[in-house]
């Protein structure tokens, strides 16, 4: 009997090991997680992976095996696939590294309190708003060198891609053309000071010779939560601020081409975090309601949603645009496959 029991487990163990090897970027899981609605958070996500796989993958697998080592809270949204959304490695990832790399690690705290410091003195006014941008810019460039170094191959590009901070030099860089006005640039730095924040407080929580007061002090901060609200809001000021920039390009306060990159930008963002899917379904959320009781209007609006939704639809991409999702699709029928997974 032990030794059924000893093989039972080594058969569970080796089955859960495929899950987590499993290529989180598959079409299959990345459209049934954008359907779901709403969007599962980071304590749920895990339940709802096990059950797809389960369902979709491997039938003989066990979605009720937990390893010793296993955290539901280690796993986010899709931040955690290799195409996934938001964000990059595990969030618990990052602790390791910082406590190992400790000159590295001061340099890049002083670089984010430096860009901090400065973002602080642009909001308030007194500094501009650019220059901030840079610093912030450096700031991030220097984390991701301090982390992963300078190479040239796929892998290396795709860590990057995915990391927290790794999106942020292009999203500045975007709302650094000319012609910007001051007020939309300073609007422009709450993202990136966001993130700057992020991975200042992550750098001291695990700094091994700061003092034990500042690494409690900005612990909170670190804490899988804390970032979770924090990327949620950052996700929501990014998408209000595609559309400040388009008023601006009305009002002559903002070039076109700013527009034209920061909303290319945004298509590869909504593509790839779930916390930008959750702000637009937050706005449609709020104008379905309205403008679906209207004649006319409410046909309209989902031509508009079914139109913007083929430019980052991976199957309505690769066919040149021809399969935009029905308004069904839009409304997020994975409501239904939420319920009856059972998943809370």
């Amino acid at each position: 009997l032990i030794g059924l029991k000893h093989a039972s487990l080594t058969a569970m163990a080796e089955g859960y090991k495929k899950f987590q090897d499993f290529d989180w970027s598959d079409e299959r899981w990345q459209t049934y997680l954008q359907g779901l609605y709403p969007q599962p958070n980071h304590r749920q996500v895990l339940k709802f992976k096990k059950k797809w796989y389960k369902k979709t993958i491997d039938p003989e697998f066990d979605d009720t095996f937990e390893p010793p080592s296993a955290s539901p809270n280690a796993s986010g949204p899709s931040t955690q696939s290799r195409a996934g959304s938001s964000a990059g490695p595990p969030l618990g990832d990052d602790g390791s590294r910082w406590s190992t790399m400790r000159s590295k690690a001061t340099i890049c705290m002083i670089a984010y309190s430096t860009a901090m410091t400065m973002s602080a003195g642009a909001f308030a006014g007194a500094l501009p708003a650019y220059q901030a941008q840079l610093l912030l810019v450096g700031s991030f460039v220097l984390e991701i060198l301090a982390k992963y170094g300078l190479k040239f191959n796929q892998e290396y590009l795709q860590s990057i891609v995915l990391d927290d901070v790794g999106p942020m030099p292009i999203m500045a860089l975007t709302v650094l053309t000319p012609g910007l006005h001051q007020t939309v640039r300073i609007l422009a730095l709450v993202p990136p000071f966001i993130t700057a924040v992020l991975s200042f407080a992550r750098i001291c929580k695990f700094h091994a010779t700061l003092p034990a007061f500042i690494r409690k002090f900005f612990s909170p901060l670190a804490e899988i939560s804390a970032r979770y609200r924090a990327m949620q809001a950052r996700a929501d000021v990014e998408v209000g601020l595609g559309f400040v920039i388009v008023g601006g390009v009305f009002m002559g306060r903002a070039a076109p081409i700013c527009a034209l990159l920061f909303w290319n930008f945004m298509m590869m963002r909504y593509m790839m975090s779930a916390w930008t899917q959750a702000s637009f379904r937050k706005i449609d959320g709020v104008l379905s309601p309205i403008l679906g009781k209207i004649p006319g209007i409410n046909r309209l609006y989902d031509m508009l949603k079914r139109g913007l939704y083929s430019f980052v639809d991976p199957q309505a991409r690769q066919s040149g645009g021809a399969h935009a999702p029905s308004s069904e699709n839009l409304q997020f029928s994975g409501a239904a496959r939420n319920c009856s997974d059972g998943v809370g």
